[in-house]
């Protein structure tokens, strides 16, 4: 290892002010739950966006999608674009003002006020338990094996040397500070991991001459080859990202997202939409995270994209690609700088980690613990078994850390398993004839489907069977395949079962008056007649879609510029500065009509209900 006192001096101070800031927050988030794990309700909706960005952008960015860019090109961004950019702003636009009215401390309590009691039971039992001991500790995982991908390069760190310098700080933080302490601190993070960043970048194109010198030589470079790299949107044939692949990715990922505040893919965000202030500010922190996580993301994706010209072997089959950033910074980067971007590197993994740790302890000791175990104990008791909770799921990523080496492979197989279930969770806030049977078979059939579509083919070729190899998909055709299956069984399902009781079903529409299809449970006073029941949908719909198409023409529009296509990238910079100002327009205008609607349903919610004889 070859530390500068620049660099040594950088990092300690970076520590010193993470652990002073853990001590501030200590006695705020030591007084209760709501204080440990929700800030108290107090958290502004931009603060929550930048925290959801730290919890999304971690080294495992820069080095998964980093690798990405190198066997892709510039069209590496809808690689991100059409994973998360839809998804958010249909959660933000369609159910973060829903979510926030509920006023839950998990987002798991839902199904209790959803369902029927078994059905609600074991929704509960298995959301809980996978997403504190499946999901978070693999995101978490994949994000300390994307600090020891970094670090190694950069420094010559091992896999348990890296784990020594990030772990111990990481979960004294988030110990001490609770959520409050994690989401200020993030703030700091996200601030350093852009100025570390930006700085890498800008010495990459200097490196090459600048972005029009830089473009020429990677024309001449794989121009003949690969023209595809210098392509902005992806190609119809590629073997990494072809265009059938980002459309997956856009509705397999787009569709039903929101419905469920607490997914595979993303499912601190439950923990962000309970802890803002308002409703209109749930939006917000969907917007901001959007935005700032997609500009983050470029800025680590496009000199990873430059680097191409310096190792080309990392685009060879078999090659560990995602080393690429930690050489770049190893390069690029002079005494001072290398120590602001690794502990930028840190901040992002503390953020990552510290986010995990505090959403997955929350969900295993509310949803699984006190739920079923230990029901009526102190606050204090449970707050213990918070810190308990949080050693048990950082001890299963440390084991993920040592037994996977690519990052977006796990990345990839939680998000297609995931998805199988997406469109449910819209059906279980629009469609009232959803019921508790139909949802069982969502979840759990959903995860049987994509076991035999994805997994089968793949053991029958492990076992010897070469014929089964013809049956393995592109992940990206197994995704839509395996959410079709799914989504025709819990629809016949629903169809063929009873409907949940009345009163289970009016006390959720009175309580939350949500969108769609419950005329059984409206009164003739709301402000939307029947016949207008899908419009406020279909409005929201295209409220979001004009926050994406801006937001991708910010990404496009800067990334034009990063090659030197500067008309190009004004034209498209103007564009997108105009659909945001249309954007924040009609989402205050749509967001005005949920609140009257509210307002109007709640003063006619006395009316007794009707016999539920019809399909609405």
């Amino acid at each position: 290892m070859n530390w500068s006192q620049p660099d040594i001096w950088i990092i300690i101070g970076y520590l010193v002010l993470m652990f002073a800031m853990s001590l501030w927050h200590r006695k705020f988030s030591s007084k209760n739950m709501e204080n440990f794990f929700l800030g108290g309700r107090k958290i502004p909706g931009w603060l929550n966006g930048v925290s959801y960005t730290a919890a999304l952008v971690s080294p495992d960015a820069a080095t998964g999608y980093g690798g990405l860019g190198v066997v892709t090109g510039a069209f590496i961004s809808w690689w991100y674009l059409s994973r998360f950019g839809l998804a958010l702003f249909f959660g933000g636009v369609l159910f973060a003002v829903f979510w926030r009215r509920l006023n839950l401390f998990t987002s798991l309590e839902f199904y209790d006020l959803r369902f029927p009691t078994k059905a609600a039971s074991a929704m509960r039992l298995w959301i809980a338990f996978r997403t504190s001991l499946i999901a978070m500790p693999a995101w978490t995982g994949i994000t300390l094996l994307a600090a020891y991908k970094i670090m190694g390069p950069a420094y010559g760190l091992t896999k348990p040397e890296t784990m020594y310098l990030v772990v111990p700080v990481s979960v004294l933080f988030v110990f001490f500070s609770g959520y409050k302490g994690v989401v200020i601190s993030n703030l700091i993070q996200m601030i350093i991991f852009f100025i570390g960043t930006l700085t890498l970048a800008w010495l990459t194109l200097q490196h090459f001459g600048g972005p029009q010198a830089m473009t020429a030589s990677l024309s001449h470079f794989l121009g003949n080859t690969h023209p595809e790299i210098l392509q902005m949107t992806p190609p119809k044939n590629h073997d990494v990202f072809p265009l059938a692949a980002a459309m997956a990715w856009l509705l397999g990922q787009s569709i039903g997202y929101g419905g469920d505040a607490a997914p595979m893919g993303g499912a601190m965000e439950g923990q962000r939409i309970l802890s803002t202030r308002t409703p209109s500010e749930a939006l917000t922190m969907y917007v901001v995270a959007a935005i700032t996580m997609f500009i983050l993301l470029l800025l680590v994706t496009l000199p990873s994209i430059s680097a191409t010209m310096l190792w080309p072997e990392l685009r060879n089959t078999g090659a560990d690609r995602e080393l690429v950033y930690g050489r770049l910074m190893k390069m690029m980067l002079p005494a001072g700088a290398m120590g602001l971007l690794i502990a930028a590197m840190m901040a992002a993994t503390m953020s990552t980690v510290g986010d995990n740790l505090n959403f997955g302890s929350q969900v295993l000791v509310s949803d699984l613990y006190r739920k079923w175990l230990v029901p009526n104990a102190s606050e204090k008791h449970y707050l213990v078994m918070s810190k308990i909770g949080m050693s048990i799921i950082i001890s299963i990523a440390i084991a993920v850390v040592f037994n996977v080496s690519i990052i977006t492979d796990v990345a990839i197989f939680m998000l297609q398993l995931s998805a199988a279930e997406l469109p449910a969770n819209w059906a279980q806030w629009w469609w009232w004839r959803f019921n508790g049977p139909a949802r069982i078979a969502a979840s759990f059939g959903g995860a049987v489907i994509f076991c035999i579509v994805v997994l089968g083919p793949k053991m029958l070729v492990f076992f010897g069977v070469a014929a089964a190899q013809k049956m393995i998909l592109p992940w990206w055709w197994a995704t839509l395949l395996v959410m079709g299956i799914t989504t025709v069984l819990w629809v016949v399902v629903a169809l063929l079962t009873k409907p949940d009781p009345d009163i289970l079903l009016n006390n959720f529409y009175q309580r939350v008056h949500p969108l769609g299809f419950w005329k059984p449970f409206r009164t003739k006073r709301e402000l939307a007649p029947p016949n207008n029941i899908i419009k406020p949908i279909f409005w929201g719909l295209g409220v979001a879609i004009i926050g994406f198409a801006a937001t991708c023409l910010l990404i496009q529009g800067l990334t034009e510029a990063w090659f030197g296509y500067y008309q190009a990238s004004i034209i498209q910079l103007i564009i997108s500065v105009l659909l945001f100002i249309v954007f924040k327009k009609t989402s205050k205008k749509y967001l005005d009509y949920l609140a009257l609607r509210t307002a109007g349903n709640t003063a006619a919610s006395t009316v007794a209900r009707p016999h539920l004889s019809v399909i609405d």
